[in-house]
């Protein structure tokens, strides 16, 4: 087969949109000699050095495609990793849904974000293309607010990188200097935005008993979204001004060592399609705190503890529960070490490859 990928959102900053580009491409690599790949960057402006730099050991069956959208005849199959689809493509579509919140839940986006990603799928959906989604939950969204049978619509789990495992003391002791992080710490990692939740989590952290909050910090790594969220200032209305710490945007290789030098990772978001980072601290050995809304209790199973996050107050327990129970937190960060174990990206790339063919092979005929 000839394959396009849009690799666009993979260019850019590692949020999970470009998680997904970055390691479904390398895991392909990595289990695939066979068919030939574009990588197409699909409706972004970036130097050809860049995909070096993001792609810098592709083996010879894949190749960059420069900044265009593939010719007619150039591939047979195009997968559209985001809202993107291009213009003209005659050959077969393959469009990842990575949830339908811009239907259920419009809030949580911007305008410019909600009519790119309704036009990307209609467009979609207007030239039959196969959809993939990556999680069940998204799935049943699909069902539910599309008016599609559940078996049009495949899954198709993601993982962690390989890359966010259990550290060793010097280089979590290495991170926690570089950042200031001299007291032990609740770690949050996601875009400043809305639908992260951090406010609800700060909110919950200032109710915790004065003893608990005193003994740790709660500390956000994140590049600042959309929504105009002032963190300071709602650290300091919960009474945790002192106590709270926000990095910005970690680097990515810093990222596994944070993880692991966090006394537990909390993740209360309103709503994910999957939500990778509960799944990479708990790779990393950390135990978890996440809500029970969207895929996370998909992906977290049993081994997390789930709260509410539109109540702080059942966030606070959440929170306590692990806090105050360090045997009950070895126990969870062990069984979120296996759980975490049960999903690869090779096991990602070989179902998704198994999609492009019966894709293609329902194309031909």
């Amino acid at each position: 087969m000839r394959i396009g990928i849009d690799i666009g959102k993979a260019l850019g900053p590692l949020d999970g949109l470009a998680r997904y580009a970055r390691s479904l491409v390398e895991a392909l690599a990595a289990v695939d000699r066979e068919n030939r790949y574009l990588l197409v960057p699909l409706f972004e402006d970036a130097p050809e050095s860049r995909y070096w730099e993001v792609f810098p050991d592709l083996p010879p069956n894949f190749a960059f495609a420069g900044r265009r959208a593939p010719a007619a005849g150039e591939v047979e199959l195009f997968h559209c990793t985001t809202s993107s689809v291009p213009h003209g493509h005659p050959g077969v579509l393959v469009y990842t849904l990575h949830d339908l919140t811009f239907l259920s839940r419009p809030t949580d986006h911007t305008l410019d974000n909600r009519l790119h990603s309704l036009r990307g799928l209609a467009r979609a959906l207007a030239r039959g293309a196969r959809l993939v989604a990556i999680s069940e939950c998204t799935r049943r969204d699909a069902a539910g607010l599309l008016d599609l049978p559940e078996p049009e619509v495949e899954v198709v789990h993601l993982a962690a990188d390989r890359r966010f495992r259990p550290c060793a003391a010097p280089a979590v002791d290495a991170v926690r200097r570089r950042f200031g992080l001299d007291e032990p710490y609740v770690l949050t990692v996601g875009t400043l935005e809305p639908r992260k939740n951090l406010a609800g989590l700060i909110a919950a952290f200032g109710l915790l008993p004065e003893r608990v909050r005193r003994e740790r910090l709660l500390v956000a790594a994140g590049g600042r979204g959309w929504g105009a969220l002032r963190v300071e200032e709602l650290a300091a209305a919960a009474g945790v001004a002192d106590r709270f710490r926000w990095l910005d945007r970690v680097p990515d290789e810093d990222l596994p060592a944070l993880y692991s030098g966090a006394e537990l990772f909390a993740y209360p978001s309103h709503y994910e399609g999957f939500g990778l980072p509960p799944l990479e601290a708990m790779a990393c050995g950390t135990p978890v705190v996440a809500s029970r809304a969207g895929a996370l209790p998909e992906v977290v199973g049993e081994t997390a503890v789930l709260v509410d996050p539109h109540d702080p107050g059942s966030i606070r327990d959440g929170l306590a529960a692990l806090l105050d129970d360090p045997a009950r937190r070895r126990t969870l960060a062990e069984a979120g070490l296996a759980r975490a174990s049960s999903f690869s990206w090779e096991r990602t790339a070989r179902e998704t490859l198994e999609l492009y063919r019966r894709a293609a092979a329902a194309g031909r005929g």
